[in-house]
C-alpha cells in the first residue's frame, strides 16, 4: 500500500536537487523557473536568482497567481528545505516537472553562493 502524503504537509519525500545542481543549472543557463516559498521578511533578504515569492502559508492561491510555464522545470526555495516540499507536491499534482533545494536557501549560503535582492523589496 503506497503512503500519500497530502500536497499541505511540510514532511515526506519529494525530488530534491542539491545547491551545487542547482547552481550548474542556472551557469549553464538551462530554463528553470524559481519558487520561493519563504515569508516576505525571508525572501526580501535575498533570494537565488529571479525567483518568484509564493509563501507557503498562502499556498496554493500565492502559487496560482505566479506565471509558471508548463513545460519549464521549477526549483522551490525555502529555508531549510521543507516549506518548499507543498510547492512541489502542488506543481507535480499539476504535471509540472518540479523539486525542492535540499537543505534549502540556508545550504545555498553555506556553499558560499549568492543570493540576489529581489526587485520588489527595494
Amino acid at each position: 500500500m503506497k503512503l500519500t502524503v497530502p500536497w499541505w504537509f511540510w514532511f515526506g519525500r519529494v525530488p530534491e536537487i542539491s545547491p551545487e545542481t542547482l547552481k550548474t543549472w542556472l551557469e549553464s543557463g538551462k530554463p528553470l523557473q524559481l519558487v520561493d516559498a519563504r515569508t516576505e521578511a525571508e525572501y526580501c533578504s535575498g533570494t537565488i536568482g529571479t525567483a518568484w515569492h509564493a509563501p507557503v502559508t498562502q499556498l496554493p492561491g500565492s502559487l496560482e497567481k505566479l506565471p509558471v510555464e508548463s513545460e519549464t522545470p521549477v526549483v522551490a526555495l525555502c529555508l531549510t528545505g521543507h516549506r518548499s516540499r507543498p510547492v512541489v507536491r502542488l506543481l507535480r499534482r499539476k504535471r509540472i516537472e518540479a523539486y525542492s533545494l535540499r537543505g534549502g536557501v540556508r545550504q545555498w549560503r553555506r556553499m558560499g553562493y549568492p543570493l540576489q535582492e529581489p526587485g520588489e523589496c527595494r
